[in-house]
């Protein structure tokens, strides 16, 4: 049995005091800021370990070049008619 119930209306009567008065009992500062800082803590730790994982897949994922691939095509830009080619 798990439950606990006295046998006599007193400790019943005092039971439902304890329980009302923590019920009632204002909250001090500390527990006030632990109320809200817990869920906001838990919130910033959920957003990085997703961008944890997301910067980590991204950089699994995606193919990588050498550095030689991308110096071999020239850039060329154009503006107002005229080319600028950037070459090494």
């Amino acid at each position: 049995m798990l439950r606990y119930e006295p046998r006599d209306a007193f400790a019943w009567t005092r039971l439902a005091a304890r329980v009302r008065e923590r019920v009632n009992r204002p909250a001090d500062v500390s527990q006030l800021l632990a109320r809200w800082f817990r869920p906001i803590a838990a919130s910033f730790l959920l957003l990085a370990v997703a961008a944890g994982v997301t910067v980590t897949w991204l950089e699994r994922t995606q193919p990588t070049y050498p550095v030689e691939t991308i110096a071999s095509h020239p850039v060329e830009i154009t503006v107002d008619g005229d080319i600028f080619s950037l070459t090494e």
